[in-house]
């Protein structure tokens, strides 16, 4: 089964942009689940400095933990681990983290400072009065906010499922905030999906529309070649395709093609000049010897030499005709046959074909149904050829 040019250019564009899409896709989906865990990891951070810096009831833990899974826009408590180590005070643990890992058991990674953040500047000197060399003292520092704990990260495989995790230490104690990965994702992928649906099939039919459009340009030379070989025949090889505004490619193909058919037209002028010089060069000597047999006949008084100098010119009539259709067709074939009408009466010529064919056999019988009166204009000696070689293939044949 065979499919059209342009049919396979749709199918591979919509393959390579397909291909290309989803490595695009993956890419994006991977930065995309980065920087939401980096989100995830900066909003743990923010939950556990304040789990560490501040003093929390027992009694506060359910409303607490509901806190964080808003802020954390989580939708299942399942999806939280807290655990506060207050100091002097029993530590709380969620219902998730009982059961989970240890805190020291997990690698624990110092978080980057985020950018844009400015360090404290020193207080800068006073410039002296002019005309003292005296300094005058810089006034205190105003009290500010407490330095910044510093928050640690760490990653684990519990119950199937990846988790980050912040631990930070302040001066009310320790706070560790858990979160399950998927959490982020799982919030995403709806907006994927939405976006897959639009994107994808306009995609897919902007490619089709371009490939057949693109097709039906390249093809546009294909197309002016085929319909030229097509019009090429014996009697017209002087067609010539131009290939000044086409492509590189397309040029060279119609190059050669146009190199193609001055050769054929070579050879076939060639052909043609030869058959009919050497038809031309046949009949006057051929003329010339029918000439000399005739009169070889009439002189001669012997029967025997009679008879075989009107074989010989028997024969001799056989080459002549031979060389007349020989510079027929020479002449058919270059375009350049006269044809020399006149009324032919049919009834006749046909019957004379049919006796003569009737003499080529012996063991067959050959029968005819010519209606009297036939005629038509047009050249004797054409069709005479014509018709005598139609009977002599129904005989033979």
């Amino acid at each position: 089964m065979t499919i059209s040019f342009r049919t396979r250019l749709i199918a591979v564009a919509a393959l390579v942009v397909t291909g290309v899409l989803s490595a695009v896709l993956a890419l994006v989906w991977s930065n995309v689940r980065r920087v939401e865990f980096e989100r995830l990891e900066a909003r743990l951070c923010l939950e556990a400095r304040r789990l560490a810096s501040q003093r929390f009831d027992v009694e506060e833990a359910g409303r607490l933990e509901v806190d964080v899974m808003g802020k954390l826009r989580l939708g299942d408590p399942t999806q939280l681990m807290l655990r506060i180590e207050p100091i002097g005070a029993p530590a709380y643990l969620s219902a998730q983290w009982r059961a989970g890992p240890r805190i020291d058991d997990l690698h624990w990674a110092p978080m980057a400072e985020r950018k844009g953040e400015l360090a404290s500047e020193p207080p800068r000197p006073e410039h002296p009065p002019p005309g003292g060399n005296k300094r005058t003292p810089a006034p205190p520092a105003l009290p500010g906010p407490p330095p910044r704990t510093r928050c640690s990260l760490a990653s684990f495989e519990y119950a199937g499922a990846g988790w980050h995790a912040a631990l930070v230490a302040g001066p009310e104690g320790r706070g560790v905030v858990a979160a399950d990965a998927a959490a982020a994702a799982d919030e995403l992928l709806p907006v994927l999906r939405g976006t897959l649906g639009i994107v994808v099939p306009l995609a897919l039919g902007l490619v089709a529309i371009g490939a057949w459009l693109l097709s039906a340009v390249s093809m546009r030379p294909v197309s002016r070649l085929r319909e030229a070989m097509k019009s090429v025949s014996q009697k017209d090889l002087s067609r010539r395709l131009e290939s000044r505004n086409e492509d590189r490619e397309f040029q060279e193909l119609i190059g050669a093609y146009n190199a193609m058919l001055e050769r054929l037209q070579a050879s076939f002028e060639q052909a043609s000049r030869f058959s009919a010089d050497a038809a031309h060069e046949l009949r006057t000597p051929l003329t010339i010897l029918q000439g000399r047999l005739e009169q070889a006949i009439h002189k001669s008084e012997k029967r025997a030499i009679q008879s075989d100098l009107t074989d010989m010119l028997d024969e001799l009539g056989r080459l002549a005709g031979v060389t007349r259709k020989l510079l027929l067709l020479s002449q058919a074939d270059a375009g350049h046959l006269a044809l020399h009408r006149k009324r032919v009466d049919l009834t006749d010529l046909l019957g004379t074909l049919v006796n003569d064919a009737q003499m080529l056999v012996t063991d067959q019988t050959v029968t005819s149904a010519i209606e009297p009166g036939l005629s038509v204009n047009g050249d004797a000696l054409l069709l005479r050829q014509l018709l005598n070689n139609l009977v002599s293939n129904a005989v033979r044949y």
